[in-house]
């Protein structure tokens, strides 16, 4: 019945696409060597996913990572990671919405897509940035389109922001572990909302660990109906690789 929830489907991943993790190594706090990353792709591949956009941070605290820097490391982790597993490997970035954000622009933003120049966009967790706001809205007027990352993690948010963003065209972005209290009860209960409400758009791992992901993945229990909007979000994310 429709009111008991149950776990993901043995094939809820298959040929899915990933448009949120941080499995290129060494260029942020998620892993830290090839071999970590190879391991944690071949997983990802038996899970079902066939199609992969890393999203290195780029922000304060990683002063290096720029597109050029990126770039160089993406292309060399490829030569490595397609012998050793027949995932698709793409390049984006997770920018944070802070005071250095607009001096990336003069080299080129790394986008989720190209064509739709989908750009993968943060905050800080505690507090609303000053400038966030102006940043989206400079980003909309210069024909980008934000995509605001696991917007349900971020304290300060309530309903009438969520709605707000919606208004504006940005678009929302579920981290899947959020479902299974990957970052406390507040995150999950407003996560189950959002979902509800059919306010995201894509939906990433954000992977940082495969520890933790493997952990938490069988904790996620769901309604048919919201297995049904995740699959929908699933399509999306497959339309940012085929586009």
């Amino acid at each position: 019945m429709e009111w008991r929830k149950k776990g993901l489907p043995a094939d809820f991943f298959r040929q899915a696409t990933d448009m949120h993790n941080h499995l290129l190594p060494g260029m942020d706090d998620g892993f830290q060597t090839r071999e970590e990353s190879i391991a944690a792709l071949q997983h990802m591949e038996e899970l079902g996913f066939r199609e992969m956009i890393l999203t290195p941070h780029v922000m304060q605290e990683y002063e290096l990572n720029n597109k050029d820097y990126l770039t160089f490391h993406f292309e060399e982790f490829c030569k490595v990671a397609k012998e050793k597993t027949g995932i698709k490997l793409h390049l984006a970035a997770e920018y944070m919405l802070d005071a250095k954000f607009p001096t990336h622009q003069p080299e080129g933003w790394l986008t989720l897509n190209e064509t739709q120049r989908c750009i993968l966009v943060e905050t800080s967790y505690m507090y609303k940035e000053p400038l966030m706001e102006q940043h989206l809205y400079d980003l909309m007027l210069d024909g980008y389109q934000p995509v605001i990352a696991h917007p349900e993690r971020y304290q300060y948010a309530k309903q009438e922001l969520y709605q707000q963003w919606r208004d504006s065209n940005y678009r929302l972005q579920l981290n899947l572990l959020s479902l299974a209290d990957g970052y406390g009860r507040p995150s999950m209960e407003k996560a189950f909302y959002l979902l509800d409400k059919d306010m995201y758009y894509y939906v990433g791992t954000d992977l940082h660990q495969l520890e933790k992901f493997s952990h938490l993945l069988p904790h996620i229990k769901l309604k048919t109906s919201q297995i049904d909007k995740i699959f929908r979000l699933y399509e999306h994310n497959r339309e940012l690789v085929e586009n």
